[in-house]
């Protein structure tokens, strides 16, 4: 016994699975984007626990140097730069100039001029990097949280 669907009932079938279709579509791309916000957004704790972390198993050099990266990293990602891994981390943050702050530039040029001459001059962090560095790194990742900043 076969059953026959009349020309508007199919009709109307196919409209329903094309309109569920693009809802369900829609709908995975928002949760999506969603998580990624949540999931990947660089700022959080992470950073000060991947830096702590360091300090005490490597020492305040390797600390500042692996972490410093992170957080150009994770800024980079997150606001859609892609250097292609040829520019300086200057010159990254000189791209970040446009999409950022005042203040959270401040934060991460002081971030690098703490960075540079440890990573590139060979000098071994003194406490008062070490604390500093962590110090910024906190307010850091507070001002970038209550800014908004957007991809």
């Amino acid at each position: 016994m076969t059953t026959e669907l009349s020309t508007e009932t199919q009709f109307w079938l196919i409209l329903n699975v094309i309109l569920l279709t693009i809802i369900i579509t829609l709908g995975m791309k928002l949760f999506r984007k969603r998580k990624l916000k949540t999931c990947h957004t660089p700022f959080s704790a992470s950073w000060t626990t991947l830096f702590d972390d360091l300090t005490h198993s490597e020492g305040a050099s390797k600390a500042i140097t692996v972490t410093f990266s992170r957080v150009i990293g994770d800024l980079e990602n997150h606001l859609g730069l892609s250097s292609s891994g040829s520019l300086t981390s200057r010159e990254v943050l000189f791209l970040m100039r446009s999409k950022l702050g005042e203040d959270i530039m401040r934060d991460l040029m002081r971030l690098y001029e703490i960075y540079e001459p440890i990573r590139f001059g060979g000098k071994n962090a003194e406490e008062e990097d070490s604390e500093e560095f962590r110090r910024i790194l906190i307010r850091l990742a507070d001002r970038i949280q209550s800014s908004g900043v957007e991809a």
